[in-house]
C-alpha cells in the first residue's frame, strides 16, 4: 500500500501535508532575512532621499537631506555593508532631490532678476494682468 504522507527529504523541496503554512513560514523567513540585513546606513540614506524629494521646495532642508542621503548610502558601499538596493535607491532618491533644489533655486534666480528689471509700471501691469485672469 502506498503513503501519501510524503517526508521531506534533503533533495525533495516539496511537502504534501502542510504546504499551505511551510510556504508562509518560508515567505515570512525571508522577509525578516531582507529587513535584518539591511544596514542602518542603507535605510538612513533612502530616507534622507526621499524627504530631500519631498521638500525639495524647502531648498535648505532638501540640500541636507540630500546630502546626508549621499553620504550615508556612499558609506554603505565604501564599507561594503548590507543593504546596497536600499542604498542604490538612496544616491537615486537624493541625486533626484538635489537636482529639483537646485534647478528651483536657479528658477527663483531668473524670476527675481527678470522682476526687479521691471519698472513699476510694468510691475503694476503684469499683476493686473494676473488677477484680471480669475
Amino acid at each position: 500500500m502506498e503513503d501519501n504522507n510524503f517526508e521531506k527529504k534533503p533533495d525533495d523541496g516539496f511537502t504534501q501535508a502542510g504546504t499551505s503554512q511551510n510556504t508562509q513560514q518560508n515567505l515570512a523567513q525571508m522577509y525578516s532575512q531582507s529587513t535584518e540585513n539591511a544596514s542602518g546606513f542603507a535605510i538612513a540614506g533612502m530616507v534622507c532621499g526621499i524627504l530631500s524629494i519631498v521638500c525639495c521646495c524647502a531648498w535648505y532642508i532638501s540640500a541636507i537631506l540630500g546630502i546626508l542621503g549621499l553620504v550615508f548610502s556612499i558609506m554603505v558601499f565604501v564599507k561594503n555593508l548590507p543593504g546596497k538596493g536600499l542604498a542604490t535607491a538612496g544616491v537615486i532618491c537624493a541625486a533626484i532631490g538635489l537636482v529639483l533644489t537646485i534647478g528651483l533655486i536657479i528658477f527663483g534666480f531668473a524670476v527675481n532678476r527678470g522682476l526687479s528689471s521691471m519698472s513699476p509700471d510694468e510691475l503694476r501691469s503684469l499683476i493686473d494682468s494676473l488677477e484680471s485672469l480669475d
